[in-house]
């Protein structure tokens, strides 16, 4: 088919409507692949005209922040101007969040950002749970007829071609499922030259879509997603999981600071190997970890098949750490298996679904030479997430194959909660991690390792992330394989159930321990007699500081490693009105929010952060209070 252009996104919701009707299923990636303005022109018109039936299918969809009070207004709203000066925000997120989404629409998402829609009832029961795999089966289930995506273009040999850069990942899958519908269906671009152009698979002729709207005037740069700091606690688990990563293997990692810790430790293993090494003696790994992994240099270097191809791992790709190619050709595969440097030309070094990341990521990827940018394959979920197709391919491609992912909380037999709370409020969503678990079960060298730091604090409470039980779990125990805290590593594959529970105890914070062994052992999974051994009866904070102080003071620790579109100045407001926070949220907090707000004085980081407020020269009483507060802040 020719697809038909428009400069307008009215004129293109006309045809659409032309074409469709005014029943809409609409599927669009999750992410940064969505058309922002051909969205909010289409939501507009369903909200306008009742008649009109919308279903949006996605996921992550995201919008700058929002203050929830005056003063965390006065924080975001020059962030927002400085971070994301162009972005169109999506009119429907705004709704959602709000409550205003008018009867004749659903937005139905099957991922989440962390904590976006707890206690958000249309939300909530508009929430799929569905493994990334399936999601394309699953909005064609739903009657999907309409596929909505952001692409990139460029001119080749004078013909336009267009990427489907940031997300090809449900749309390579669900495309030909639509091309076999029996009712009228459109595919929909909208063109960003601000998204990189990405090949390979990536790359499209223009008449896979029925209509396109192609206006500069409508280009924007992708969202920013800023890194969070690593705590020392993040820097532990991330040097253990490092640990267990093969050279000459395959890899997978998660977003957040858990992932970051994760990547950047395996660049100081490449980069300061000494050093590396005393990072690991300092807590106390030993050589449990070489049998899974290793703690050399990488001869070989790694492959990288992950659903995201996040900041961190595009970095290791940078820093040529991650090199190993693979091939789609069996012979090509067999003959460089193993072969530190390989001659074969062509073939891929990274795998991805979709990306996205921080503003200089995308600059960066805009910016690669042709023969880099050749080694990285944006594709379909389907093959990157699962190896039902050319098995004995893909297992010689996913050699050592380690998936790294973060859960908030695991059992001490071993199933794994990441995604919702024990009321059945949506966290996030289940997203790859199961696909990446049962993968890998069934890759011979394959291992699953999921990561979570051992206790969060909720006010004065501690609560333990390692649990005798939970009324919910992502990952069945009869899955478990590698679990990481702080603490340790836990491996349970084969295990029995007593060995599950004293491994779990072992990488749990010490102060939690006696409740838990008490609970397996009521059970009967843990004889009465059983003591946990001396080496894991001080899990505890201060020993996880004490043993990287000396990494994190030196900056080879540093807790952004790679960089944030946060300055630090904004940072560390961030960090004081979050104590201010907390503090308010307690009676002993809130007495010591009085004795601070009382001193006038101010340091010279409290200054600078009144400025960025606008509230240095408070013009009124409210805004002279509001000055106390910042003030107050800085005191905690």
């Amino acid at each position: 088919m020719t697809a038909r252009r428009f400069n307008d996104c009215e004129a293109c919701v006309d045809a659409i409507l032309q074409k469709l009707g005014k029943r809409i299923v609409l599927g669009t990636p999750l992410g940064i692949g969505k058309p922002n303005a051909l969205l909010n022109a289409l939501y507009r018109r369903a909200k306008a005209d009742a008649s009109i039936s919308l279903d949006i299918i996605t996921a992550l969809s995201l919008n700058p922040p929002l203050g929830k009070s005056e003063l965390e207004e006065r924080v975001l709203k020059p962030i927002r101007a400085r971070v994301w000066p162009d972005y169109p925000r999506l009119e429907y997120l705004d709704d959602v969040v709000a409550r205003k989404v008018p009867a004749n629409i659903r937005v139905i998402e099957f991922y989440v950002q962390s904590g976006a829609i707890l206690h958000n009832a249309s939300a909530q029961q508009n929430y799929i749970s569905s493994n990334y795999t399936h999601v394309a089966r699953d909005m064609l289930s739903r009657g999907v007829n309409l596929l909505l995506q952001a692409v990139s273009a460029r001119d080749e040999d004078g013909v336009q071609r267009l990427s489907l850069s940031c997300n090809p990942d449900v749309t390579l899958q669900l495309e030909p499922m639509m091309q076999q519908l029996d009712y009228p269906w459109a595919a929909v671009a909208q063109i960003n030259r601000d998204l990189p152009w990405m090949g390979n698979h990536a790359a499209i002729d223009a008449d896979k879509f029925h209509f396109i709207v192609d206006n500069p005037a409508l280009d924007h740069q992708p969202f920013a997603v800023p890194h969070n700091p690593v705590a020392a606690a993040d820097w532990a688990i991330g040097l253990h999981a490092s640990a267990l990563v093969r050279d000459g293997g395959t890899l997978q990692v998660g977003i957040g600071a858990l992932g970051d810790a994760v990547c950047h430790a395996l660049r100081v293993r490449e980069r300061d190997n000494a050093s590396y090494r005393q990072m690991l003696s300092a807590l106390g790994v030993g050589a449990h970890s070489d049998g899974i992994g290793g703690r050399d240099r990488f001869a070989i270097g790694l492959y990288v098949a992950s659903e995201l191809l996040s900041n961190p791992l595009f970095a290791l790709f940078e820093d040529g750490i991650v090199r190993r190619r693979v091939y789609e050709d069996i012979e090509a595969q067999r003959r460089v298996d193993g072969v530190a440097h390989a001659d074969e030309p062509g073939g891929a070094a990274m795998h991805g679904a979709f990306f996205i990341g921080p503003g200089d990521f995308y600059q960066r990827l805009r910016a690669l030479p042709e023969d880099q940018r050749a080694l990285i394959d944006m594709t379909s979920v389907a093959e990157v997430n699962r190896i039902y197709t050319h098995y004995e391919l893909e297992r010689l491609q996913r050699r050592h194959a380690r998936f790294i992912n973060i859960c908030m909380k695991a059992t001490l037999l071993g199933a794994a909660i990441s995604d919702q709370l024990g009321d059945g409020q949506i966290v996030s969503g289940v997203g790859g991690q199961h696909d990446f678990v049962a993968m890998a079960h069934q890759l011979p060298e394959g291992r699953s390792i999921l990561a979570f730091r051992a206790t969060r604090s909720t006010g004065r409470k501690l609560e333990s992330n390692v649990v005798w039980e939970f009324p919910h779990a992502t990952i069945a125990r009869h899955e478990r394989d590698l679990f990481v805290t702080e603490y340790g590593i836990a491996d349970l594959r084969g295990r029995t159930d007593r060995e599950c529970c004293a491994a779990m105890l072992a990488i749990a914070d010490s102060r939690c321990q006696p409740a838990l062994l008490a609970a397996a052992q009521q059970a009967g999974k843990l004889p009465q007699e059983y003591r946990i051994p001396a080496a894991h009866c001080d899990n505890l904070p201060h020993k996880i500081t004490q043993a990287l102080q000396p990494h994190l003071a030196s900056g080879a620790l540093p807790k952004l490693p790679f960089g944030s579109d946060l300055n630090t100045a904004e940072l560390a407001l961030a960090e004081r009105l979050g104590k201010l926070k907390a503090a308010a949220a307690s009676t002993g907090g809130k007495l010591r929010l009085l004795r601070a707000f009382a001193v006038p004085a101010s340091a010279e980081e409290a200054r600078a952060a009144l400025t960025h407020m606008q509230l240095d020269q408070p013009g009124n009483l409210r805004e002279r209070l509001l000055a106390r507060l910042v003030r107050a802040a800085y005191r905690l």
